[in-house]
């Protein structure tokens, strides 16, 4: 006699409804509906404790012995490099640092370059010095740099529209304004 295609094979062993498994005492299943229910991945030790030893489970031709990858510091990166690589993001980064003695992580991938570099330099400069504004951080890090920065024609015309300064006004006048202010804002 045929079985039909929701019928059980009864070379793969009995079915049991969920009253026979009794899984709402089980730390390793969540109910999720009436009837439904996910159960973790994490192995049970002793659940049958009573019902004997647990045979162990075959082993077959196909299944290699599991080998503990090394942890060095050449897979870590190209991992972490795979990972990036995988993102549909066009930007990205991935740091670890430290600060102080303290280790601290950030990633963000976006496909908004301006986002990133924002991002980044947030994140590091919020590590500095927690009593400082994090903008003040940023502008002593980049003056104390050897890295020159160029600042596009507009970024100066806004900083003189910010002080209140017209295009009459000299440059002392623009750095009286800034001294007043106690820095400005590009």
């Amino acid at each position: 006699m045929d079985r039909g295609p929701d019928e059980p094979n009864p070379e793969d062993g009995k079915i049991l409804s969920p009253d026979e498994l009794d899984l709402e005492d089980d730390e390793h299943v969540t109910q999720i509906d009436e009837g439904r229910y996910v159960v973790s991945p994490d192995v049970r030790e002793d659940d049958t404790a009573g019902s004997g030893p647990t045979p162990p489970r075959p082993r077959t031709e196909r299944e290699p012995d599991p080998q503990t990858p090394a942890f060095t510091d050449g897979n870590v990166h190209e991992w972490l490099a795979e990972q990036m690589a995988d993102s549909n993001a066009r930007y990205g980064f991935d740091v670890t640092a430290k600060f102080d003695g303290e280790v601290d992580q950030q990633r963000l991938s976006s496909n908004d370059i301006v986002t990133v570099f924002e991002s980044l330099m947030l994140w590091y400069g919020r590590q500095m010095d927690g009593s400082t504004d994090v903008e003040d951080v940023l502008g002593i890090l980049l003056s104390e740099s050897n890295v020159p920065v160029k600042y596009p024609p507009g970024s100066v015309k806004s900083l003189a529209r910010s002080v209140g300064l017209s295009p009459d006004d000299s440059i002392a006048d623009l750095v009286d304004a800034v001294e007043e202010r106690d820095g400005a804002q590009l």
